[in-house]
Parts: structure tokens; sequence; C-alpha cells
């Protein structure tokens, strides 16, 4: 697997984890998504994991929608981050202004707890939600 463009990301990370796929590259993700999504780590100064990056249409999130969602068509990612990271990252996201679709889950285990992100332009955007 080759290096991704990304410094502080790889292509196995952005891979659908559906186990049932094809699509373990990571090469579904949308460059210019993840070119943000790399100014927003380097502007929040810490690393975070992206928990969901691409999905296929058989990822068990995305078997249940009757349309593709953003991460199935590679344009949104999970990142897992919670507590006082989870505010700077959100603060520097919308200061960025790039995003356009936010969602925000910081209910439950604090290791589970994360923030969606991604560069929609269907619909009424921008969007921001809670789960």
């Amino acid at each position: 697997m080759s290096i991704s463009p990304w410094p502080n990301f790889t292509f196995r990370e952005l891979a659908c984890k559906c186990g049932q796929c094809s699509a373990v590259s990571g090469r579904h993700i949308s460059p210019e998504l993840m070119g943000q999504v790399q100014i927003l780590r380097d502007a929040c100064g810490f690393p975070f994991e992206i928990s969901s990056a691409y999905r296929c249409k058989n990822h068990p999130a995305e078997a249940r929608k009757k349309q593709p969602g953003t991460h199935a068509k590679g344009l949104a990612v999970d990142i897992l981050v919670n507590g006082s990271q989870a505010h700077h990252l959100l603060s520097q996201a919308l200061k960025l202004g790039t995003f356009t679709g936010i969602g925000i889950s910081q209910k439950g285990d604090h290791h589970r707890r994360f923030i969606h992100l991604d560069i929609s332009r269907a619909g009424n955007r921008p969007w921001v939600w809670s789960y």
C-alpha cells in the first residue's frame, strides 16, 4: 500500500471497515475532504483518530439507507474525540468554514465519542446535528 499524501493519515484508516468489500485501499475518499482534514489536524495541534471514513454500500451503516450517505460518497469522516479536544476541534472546524456537515456525538463511552465532518454540497447546507 502506498503512502498517502496526507502526513497524519493512512489509506488504511480511510478504507471501508465492513470486512465484506474490496474497498480496503482507502482510495475512495475525497482528496478535497482529506486536504481539509489535514489542515484541521495541523490547526488543532493534537493527533486524532478517524474511526470511519469511506463506507461501501454493504457497510451496515450504509445498507439500511435508501440513498448513499456522505461516507459512501467518500465525502465524510468521523473523528474520535471528546472533552476539551472535541471543543477545540469543533471550534477549528467552524473557523475553517469548509465543512458543510457537522454531526456531534458526545454521549456515552468517552472512547466512542466522535465528531462527523463532511463536505457534501447536496441539499440545504450547511447542516449541524447531534446524534
